[in-house]
């Protein structure tokens, strides 16, 4: 990212000759792949992250959230160690994707070639070379040096990646990234039965992640998901650390959103008041 810092000018003229090529990309592509590119029904294109992958990847502002999220919990842990000197059962559980590793350039990548989400997934889990998110390596070795236990758990699949993920964290520094810490998916998407399976041994006192389904039981339903994390409200930034993301998440399905029609009825619902 050295290129980024030569000059205001030059960085913003190369992040927008970027922009438009990333655009560029996903739309011409459609031409050739997707017929139906031209029909409402039509799946959401992949443009439409365009921003959110950026976002991600350059803004200094997603790093300075990142930053204030792991500030923000190394003050809780630090407080709770001090509230507890003798308990020494106590555990960190963090997701791995978009919440410890950045996989933006997996994202770019799919706006580049407009193909769908799954369709490369191991191949780029398996180059092991997605960067920490800022902060991350740190907070966990904060954590680690307090006497707190650090548990991995993702979705990635066992069957799969398991190997290349275990290296991933490793070779970027992450405290206790050992067969022991690293928990995979199985079967299930829901990750409540390893969060269980650590509580066997240890109390869970902080979850982080970027997906509601981080840290409690998720639902695709759209106001059952509104209504718990209103519920949970003083939880947040205290136990439970959200990371952001909006490339990609439950949040996507609990909203319908399937197609373009779909974006199209909430950006509708989202103008009313210009309609009055």
């Amino acid at each position: 990212m050295k290129k980024l810092t030569k000059s205001r000018s030059a960085g913003s003229a190369s992040l927008t000759i970027l922009i438009f090529l990333l655009l560029f990309a996903g739309c011409s592509s459609r031409v050739k792949t997707d017929k139906s590119s031209t029909d409402g029904n039509a799946a959401i294109p992949n443009e439409f992250f365009v921003y959110a992958a950026i976002y991600n990847y350059f803004s200094a502002e997603y790093k300075a959230l990142a930053y204030q999220a792991f500030n923000g919990a190394s003050d809780y842990l630090e407080l709770l160690k001090i509230k507890n000197p003798g308990i020494k059962d106590m555990a960190v559980v963090v997701d791995i994707d978009e919440t410890i590793l950045d996989n933006s350039p997996y994202q770019a990548r799919l706006i580049e070639l407009n193909t769908s989400y799954y369709s490369l997934w191991n191949d780029w889990c398996n180059l092991a070379a997605a960067r920490p998110v800022p902060g991350a390596v740190e907070f966990l070795n904060f954590a680690d040096s307090l006497g707190f236990e650090v548990f991995y758990i993702t979705n990635r699949k066992l069957k799969n990646v398991y190997a290349s993920t275990l290296k991933n964290l490793q070779d970027v520094g992450f405290p206790m990234a050992d067969t022991l810490h690293l928990l995979l998916r199985e079967s299930a998407n829901s990750k409540e039965s390893r969060r269980i399976k650590v509580e066997e041994n240890y109390q869970i006192v902080m979850l982080v992640g970027d997906n509601i389904g981080d840290f409690y039981e998720d639902t695709e339903d759209y106001q059952q998901r509104d209504s718990l994390v209103s519920a949970k409200r003083m939880q947040f930034g205290r136990k439970m650390i959200v990371l952001p993301n909006a490339m990609y998440g439950n949040w996507i399905e609990s909203l319908g959103l399937q197609s373009k029609n779909d974006v199209d009825s909430l950006i509708n619902i989202m103008t009313l008041p210009f309609k009055k």
